[in-house]
């Protein structure tokens, strides 16, 4: 759930983005604002590994995808 809601923040935040920014500033800014979320506080930060974001140009949104690791009694198991 949180890499959806993590969908919704930023492509709320790239959406007021003014006209006249390039494709490469759109991406390099998606790409900061998915550090930024990223990097934030939760209460389950041991499970949180990785995370990726893409600016899609057609689109004109950003995505952003946050990989998780549960712990499973047989082992880990990998989550996207």
């Amino acid at each position: 759930m949180s890499g959806l809601l993590g969908i919704v923040m930023l492509t709320a935040v790239m959406a007021a983005t003014g006209p006249n920014i390039t494709s490469n500033e759109l991406q390099k800014n998606c790409e900061r604002l998915a550090t930024e979320n990223f990097n934030r506080k939760t209460a389950n930060d041991e499970d949180r590994i990785d995370y990726r974001a893409h600016y899609n140009v057609r689109l004109k949104k950003c995505f952003y995808r946050e990989t998780y690791i549960s712990h499973t009694p047989v082992g880990m198991f990998r989550r996207d």
